[in-house]
């Protein structure tokens, strides 16, 4: 969330719907796999693959940074 905010700051509000739907998730992930690599014993024992996952975590990130978008959007056209 920190390097969306920036982009705000230096990109504007444009900038900032981009980072945060695509970079900020792909850095998430990456920042997992480097750290906490074998953290997926929970999701395999349930049957999730690491694919179904990252799809998941995509789409939920997706549909929460629409939220968010739009809220702002209101909020901005608002002031």
């Amino acid at each position: 969330m920190s390097i969306s905010t920036l982009a705000w700051v230096f990109g504007g509000f444009e900038t900032f719907k981009c980072v945060l739907i695509i970079f900020g998730f792909c850095i998430s992930i990456l920042i997992k796999e480097v750290n906490a690599k074998n953290d997926y014993l929970f999701y395999y024992n349930n049957g999730i693959s690491k694919m179904q996952l990252f799809v998941y975590g995509f789409l939920m990130n997706f549909v929460f940074s629409m939220v968010l978008i739009l809220f702002i959007n209101v909020v901005l056209k608002l002031v």
